[in-house]
């Protein structure tokens, strides 16, 4: 993980940059919400660092709908204070 890029790798080897928009912790979880690079698409997932150099690490797909739930609400009260920010200028 670069600051605010990440490269993620599936089962193939194909490897996705992706933009970090932000990172969360809930629960003794790490979450980062990114967007694939080139695309409007967002999605997120729980990240799991490598004990011996915790700034890389693995992803892995959040699961529960819970977990989806609270992530939408982190992204749309990130998103509000960007408004708000846009606003305030």
């Amino acid at each position: 993980m670069d600051n605010n890029k990440l490269t993620l790798i599936d089962e193939d080897g194909k490897e996705t940059i992706c933009e970090i928009i932000l990172t969360h912790e809930h629960n003794g979880k790490s979450y980062v919400i990114f967007e694939f690079a080139g695309t409007e698409e967002i999605s997120a997932a729980e990240f799991i660092p490598d004990p011996e150099n915790p700034e890389e690490g693995t992803f892995q797909d959040i699961t529960t709908d819970e977990e989806w739930e609270m992530l939408d609400k982190v992204l749309d009260q990130y998103f509000d204070e960007l408004d708000l920010e846009e606003d305030e200028e």
